[in-house]
């Protein structure tokens, strides 16, 4: 898989994540892609930062305290202009249907825990660089 084009600014990824061990592993993976990354331990911490940040795309934890991913979501799709930015939820009950209840409230794709970092940048890879996968 391509590498972002690093002629441009490279992507940059908000990671909602409230578990650090999990948090720094998304981080090191993305980061050797070359993403921007930006963390956040729950949704109104990762709100907070996009009143001054602009993102690529979002990937979010479904249960945080504070504002669970689902909230969150919601929160991020009301405001302008974030009705397109990819929103991954990330959820570690496998068998339930929270991949699609996060769809519903405007998640893009959704991943389960635990997943292999090759899953994770053939997901973030698909929705960011389309034309080259």
């Amino acid at each position: 898989m391509d590498t972002p084009n690093h002629s441009m600014p490279p992507p940059a990824i908000l990671i909602i994540e409230n578990e650090v061990s999990n948090r720094i592993l998304v981080e090191r993976v993305l980061s050797t892609r070359g993403y921007r990354c930006i963390s956040a331990s729950h949704g109104r911490e990762a709100l907070q930062i996009l009143d001054h940040e602009q993102v690529d795309l979002i990937l979010t934890d479904l249960s945080m305290p504070v504002l669970d991913g689902y909230r969150t979501t919601q929160l991020i799709r009301a405001r302008p202009g974030m009705d397109k930015v990819p929103i991954i939820a990330v959820t570690a009950f496998a068998l339930s249907d929270e991949g699609e209840a996060a769809r519903q409230v405007g998640c893009t794709e959704y991943l389960t825990k635990p997943f292999k970092p090759k899953q994770l940048l053939e997901v973030v890879e698909r929705l960011l660089l389309p034309d080259k996968t």
